[in-house]
């Protein structure tokens, strides 16, 4: 009995002694425990990644929280691009990269791309998304198709290219224009073409005395029944030979160098133009001249994606301080045509 009694009382002390180091094993977090998966998971350079993770969510987070701000409702701001090439040059010729860094601002700062046939819906009393911007191209270069054409597309974004419509499919110099083809497949993804002028793109010597665009007046010793003529005929067959090549409606013009006198306005008129784009600075509102909207050159080197947001909004009236609008070179065009052309 004496024995049993000892032995009892020895297997009790060895268990109250234990205790404490059952208890802290039940309680291990699991964490802690050594399997495969763990230790990858745990290595110091995940540990870093994780550290340097809230930086890029708060900015995603930021962005969300502002796609949802209205800066501006029933206007539309429309951007002008040129040229899209590696090579950046002053005015008119940006980079792949900053073209797409731009639609990236545009959709995470919350403006709404919008189409042509919902520009023309709006000034006719139709409504558009707060934020409103529409994309225009201006010439018809082959880049549009090779670089814009694949961002536009992953952002389901719509735009318009204005085409020289003799141009099509042609190489001047060192540049080259997108054919009829490219314009088919622009067309599937939203990217339409319309005018910019079947071969009126260029400088003359007009009546006045100025070396001008051929838009802006008749030229010297040509009447202005002949001028007015000539325009018509020009801008009846660009819109003709678009719409039956591509087989959809063309009603809008961009004017070349964004400049021309009310009796090649009224020619357009005639041909069968509604919507008639300048490079005037300005906002699209509903009480705009349909025949006069004004754009905002976004397509140079000099705008970075938080300056194109500070336009947009200064073209809008929402900052106190409006931009200045970043002006194009006007002879660009006429260094590539005249060797066409003459």
């Amino acid at each position: 009995m004496k024995n049993k009694a000892a032995t009892v009382i020895a297997f009790a002390l060895v268990l109250l002694l234990s205790f404490p180091f059952i208890y802290a094993h039940l309680n291990r977090k699991p964490a802690t425990t050594t399997t495969a998966s763990d230790d990858t998971a745990h290595q110091p350079g995940s540990v870093q990644f994780a550290i340097a993770n809230p930086p890029q969510i708060e900015q995603a987070q930021l962005g969300k929280v502002q796609s949802n701000k209205v800066y501006y409702r029933n206007k539309v701001v429309v951007l002008i691009y040129h040229h899209i090439d590696a090579k950046e040059e002053a005015g008119l010729v940006i980079s792949p990269e900053r073209f797409a860094s731009e639609l990236d601002m545009l959709l995470s700062r919350g403006y709404h791309v919008i189409s042509l046939d919902q520009l023309r819906d709006f000034l006719n009393g139709g409504s558009v998304p707060d934020n409103a911007v529409l994309i225009t191209f201006d010439d018809g270069y082959e880049s549009v198709h090779q670089y814009a054409l694949p961002e536009l597309q992953k952002r389901h974004m719509p735009a318009v290219a204005f085409a020289i419509v003799k141009y099509v499919g042609q190489k001047l110099g060192n540049l080259k224009y997108y054919g009829w083809d490219a314009a088919r497949e622009m067309a599937t993804a939203n990217l339409i073409t319309q005018s910019h002028t079947y071969n009126l793109h260029n400088f003359g010597f007009l009546a006045n005395g100025k070396n001008g665009p051929l838009l802006n007046g008749p030229l010297k010793g040509q009447s202005l029944s002949d001028y007015r003529n000539m325009v018509y005929l020009d801008l009846k067959r660009s819109r003709e030979e678009i719409e039956s090549q591509l087989q959809q409606p063309v009603y809008a013009l961009a004017l070349p160098f964004g400049a021309a006198g009310q009796i090649a306005i009224q020619a357009a008129i005639d041909a069968g133009f509604k919507l008639v784009f300048t490079t005037r600075y300005g906002v699209v509102t509903r009480q705009s001249n349909p025949l006069a909207l004004p754009r905002v050159n976004a397509g140079s080197p000099a705008i970075t994606p938080a300056r194109l947001d500070a336009l947009i909004q200064a073209t809008a009236g929402v900052n106190s301080h409006p931009q200045e609008q970043l002006k194009q070179p006007q002879n660009h065009q006429l260094k590539v045509a005249s060797k066409k052309t003459k």
